[in-house]
C-alpha cells in the first residue's frame, strides 16, 4: 500500500535545531510512514527530498534587509491569507497530496488554508504554539498589536475550517474550545532504552541540575537570577545548555567560568549530559502578557527529561501547562512563585527527601513510557492521517 502523501507547509521545519522542529523531524524523518513534501520560505532542508522554496518578491528582498523589515513582515503576515506565492499551486497540483498539513505560524498558515480550499484537499492543523502572541521574536519580525489580533482571528478560523486539529497540550485544546474534530498530540520524544536512575551527586561532588533550552527573554532573566543564587551553593550546581541567549557578555563570561553556562549541543550529544545529570529544570514565564502562551505551550523538555527517571524541577506559574502536568502526574517538584531562592529550596528539598525525589523520578519515567511514549504519540498522528485517507 502506498504511503499517504502529505504537503507540509510551515516555518516549523523538520530538523534538529529546536524543540518544535525536532518533534516534526521525529515524525517525518526518523519514521517512514508518510511521503512528505514541504513548502516554506527560503527553504533549504537536507532531510526531505520533495520541497518547494517560497521566494520573496523583489521588493521584499530589498525591504527585508532595511529598517522597513518589520513593515514587510507584517504585510506578509496578512497577505498569506489572501495571496498565493508564484508556482506553489502548480507544485502542489503536481505532487497531488492526500492531505495538507500545517503547524500554524505567522507566515504560512493562510497558504495552507487557501490550498486546501482551492484543491479540495483535507487539512490538518497542528497547533504547537500561539506564535502571534510569542515575545521571543526579534523586533524586526514582531506583529504589530492590530496584526496580532488579526492573526489570532485567523487562527480561530483555521481551527474551525480544518478537517482534523491537533493540539500540543490540554491547555491548547481548552483554548480553542475542545472541538469535536480535535485531539491532543504531545510533542514526540526520542525513543531511547529505559535508563536506571540513581539520585547521586555528580562527579564534581555537587548535586547537578541540567537545563537545556531557550535562554533569552523572560526565560533568560529567570535563569540568570537562579544561576547567581546557585553560584553561592556548596552542594548544588547548575548546567545550562542554551538554545540562544540574550545575556550580556559579562554575564556569559561569569557563568561560563563558573561552569554553569555551557555551549549549545545537538540532541545526540546532549543525551550524554542528560545521563550524567542528577536532575533537570524547566521554566516558564510569570509575566502576565505571556500567560496565554504559557497556558497552551507544552515544553518539549518533558520529552527529553522524563525517560531518564530523575527528578524534574518546574519553575513556572500554577496555570502553566508545565506545572499542571507535573502536579497531575506527580512527576516533578513545582515552584510556582517567581523567586529564585524558593527554587533553591526545592533543590535542597530533593536532597533531603530522597524517597520523594525518587518517586517523582519514577513517575516521570512512567509518564515517558505511557502518555509521552514516542510510538504512542506517533500513532495518534498516523491514525489522524488514516482517518482522512481511508
Amino acid at each position: 500500500m502506498d504511503k499517504p502523501k502529505i504537503l507540509y507547509i510551515s516555518s516549523v521545519l523538520p530538523d534538529t535545531s529546536c524543540g518544535a522542529r525536532i518533534a516534526i523531524y521525529r515524525h517525518f524523518v526518523l519514521r517512514d510512514d508518510f511521503h512528505i513534501a514541504i513548502a516554506s520560505y527560503d527553504l533549504k532542508n537536507e532531510h526531505i527530498k520533495d520541497q518547494f522554496s517560497i521566494k520573496r518578491r523583489k521588493l521584499g528582498e530589498i525591504l527585508y534587509k532595511t529598517r522597513f523589515a518589520r513593515y514587510y513582515y507584517n504585510f506578509i503576515f496578512i497577505s498569506n491569507w489572501y495571496l498565493m506565492p508564484k508556482g506553489l499551486v502548480n507544485y502542489v497540483k503536481a505532487f497531488d497530496p492526500d492531505v495538507i498539513m500545517t503547524v500554524p505560524d505567522n507566515l504560512h498558515s493562510g497558504f495552507a488554508l487557501q490550498l486546501a480550499e482551492l484543491l479540495n484537499k483535507p487539512l490538518v492543523a497542528d497547533y504547537q504554539d500561539l506564535f502571534p502572541l510569542s515575545l521571543f521574536f526579534p523586533q524586526y519580525c514582531k506583529p504589530y498589536n492590530w496584526v496580532r489580533k488579526f492573526l489570532m482571528k485567523k487562527y480561530h478560523k483555521l481551527n474551525a475550517s480544518a478537517d482534523k486539529v491537533l493540539y500540543t497540550s490540554e491547555g491548547m485544546f481548552d483554548f480553542f474550545g475542545r472541538s469535536r474534530n480535535g485531539k491532543v498530540l504531545y510533542p514526540i520524544g526520542h525513543a531511547i532504552p529505559k535508563i536506571e536512575s540513581a539520585l547521586e551527586t555528580n562527579d564534581n561532588g555537587k548535586f547537578t541540575i541540567l537545563y537545556a533550552g531557550n535562554c533569552y527573554g523572560s526565560y533568560g532573566e529567570m535563569l540568570l537570577r537562579l544561576a547567581k543564587e546557585i553560584m553561592q551553593s556548596e552542594n548544588l550546581h547548575l548546567k545550562i545548555f542554551p538554545a540562544g541567549n540574550d545575556w550580556s557578555k559579562d554575564d556569559i563570561s561569569l557563568m561560563a567560568n563558573a561552569g554553569i553556562y555551557q555551549s549549545f549541543l545537538p540532541f545526540e550529544e546532549l543525551k550524554k549530559e542528560l545521563q550524567k545529570a542528577d536532575a533537570f529544570l524547566t521554566v516558564m514565564s510569570f509575566k502576565e502578557v505571556e500567560k496565554p502562551f504559557v497556558q497552551t505551550s507544552f515544553t518539549t523538555k518533558w520529552l527529553d527529561y522524563a525517560p531518564y527517571g530523575k527528578p524534574i524541577f518546574v519553575w513556572a506559574p500554577k496555570y502553566s501547562s508545565a506545572s499542571i502536568f507535573a502536579e497531575k502526574h506527580r512527576c516533578g517538584f513545582v515552584c510556582d512563585i517567581n523567586d529564585a531562592k524558593l527554587v533553591m529550596g526545592s533543590f535542597q528539598k530533593a536532597l533531603k527527601d530522597r524517597s520523594l525525589a525518587r518517586l517523582f523520578g519514577e513517575n516521570a519515567q512512567k509518564v515517558s513510557d505511557t502518555i509521552l511514549n514516542a510510538e504512542n504519540i506517533h500513532s495518534i498522528l498516523k491514525d489522524t492521517i488514516k482517518e482522512l485517507t481511508a
